[in-house]
């Protein structure tokens, strides 16, 4: 598992497996609703070398035979010894290595406790690339892999994705991430020079996806406030964004977020009909200004000048444009 540590893999195997609610995943008094059971496809893998003992699940939502939506990860260690020394692995693997899992410059949301024990982020996360790479933590990728492989589904590229982390100095680890394939959701173009919309440089720019991700945000932040609850983390984390409640429960905000759809033609159709209205409307002013200036007194052309200033000023027109206008009021 840890190349610093030379867990050994002595127990390695993907298949489907049952609980006795099939439709819950509990860890302690922490219980985490899954999917339909006709719909739910996981993959399961456990390490151990003794001292630390760490099992893989992921449960994932098909919407087709190729394609998945909502995805669970979870993910859980304890360690009967050396716990500071795993406690320091997580950390350098969640928040100081070349990929961390948790990276504040491209999160929507970063929030964790003073020592780290206790985190929350929320962003768009590309799962492929993911999947992909090397690091020092290679089940995590693994058991993504198998779940695709072994049901002939397609990596997901992009995602939504929430990660909720609580480790402590004994080895213990509890990490829940939450994936959603938003794609099912949008239609229309996702991207803008290259740079995702959802990106933390573009997203202010697209309100329909800010709201989207709001949303979102608001469904993580639930969700965190009865992991923390549940786990009985003593660390707690602050939980406050605009729009959201505390005392609405998960449901709530999930059936708030699962409702939304944002369709980009629509949207693109809708900007370039007010483009095509602006663009009349300045004709017509520039119209309305040169007509008739041989009937103009000298109160309204200074008036006609000023105006002129004015669509200069705001970049109606340029400053070419506002030369030769204001030279044919004046010729006339």
């Amino acid at each position: 598992m840890i190349k610093k540590h030379t867990i050994l893999t002595l127990v390695l195997f993907f298949c489907f497996f049952s609980y006795a609610n099939a439709n819950k995943f509990k860890i302690k008094d922490l219980e985490i609703d899954l999917f339909d059971k006709n719909k739910q496809i996981k993959s399961f893998k456990a390490i151990s070398e003794g001292f630390v003992q760490v099992k893989f699940n992921v449960f994932a939502e098909k919407i087709d035979d190729e394609n998945v939506g909502p995805i669970i990860l979870i993910v859980e260690s304890k360690a009967d010894k050396f716990g500071i020394d795993i406690r320091n692995f997580f950390l350098d693997y969640f928040f100081n290595s070349k990929n961390a899992v948790f990276n504040k410059d491209d999160s929507y949301l970063y929030i964790t406790e003073k020592k780290k024990n206790n985190a929350l982020q929320i962003k768009e996360f590309n799962l492929e690339k993911f999947v992909k790479r090397s690091d020092d933590f290679p089940e995590v990728r693994s058991v993504f892999k198998s779940l695709f492989k072994n049901n002939s589904i397609k990596i997901n590229d992009t995602v939504l994705k929430s990660d909720h982390l609580y480790v402590t100095s004994s080895g213990k680890l509890v990490w829940v991430s939450y994936m959603y394939n938003y794609k099912a959701a949008i239609k229309g173009n996702l991207f803008q020079n290259g740079i995702s919309k959802f990106h933390p440089k573009n997203i202010n720019e697209f309100p329909k996806f800010k709201n989207y991700m709001d949303n979102w945000t608001n469904l993580a932040l639930k969700r965190h406030d009865e992991f923390q609850e549940k786990l009985k983390i003593r660390s707690k984390i602050k939980l406050v964004s605009d729009n959201y409640d505390n005392q609405q429960n998960i449901d709530y905000y999930e059936n708030l977020f699962t409702s939304l759809n944002i369709n980009e033609n629509e949207i693109d159709n809708k900007e370039e009909k007010e483009k095509k209205a602006k663009e009349e409307k300045e004709r017509k002013t520039k119209e309305k200004i040169t007509k008739s200036e041989d009937e103009l007194s000298v109160d309204d052309l200074m008036s006609k000048i000023k105006e002129l200033n004015e669509m200069y000023k705001s970049g109606v027109i340029s400053k070419e444009e506002f030369e030769m206008l204001k030279g044919k009021l004046l010729k006339n």
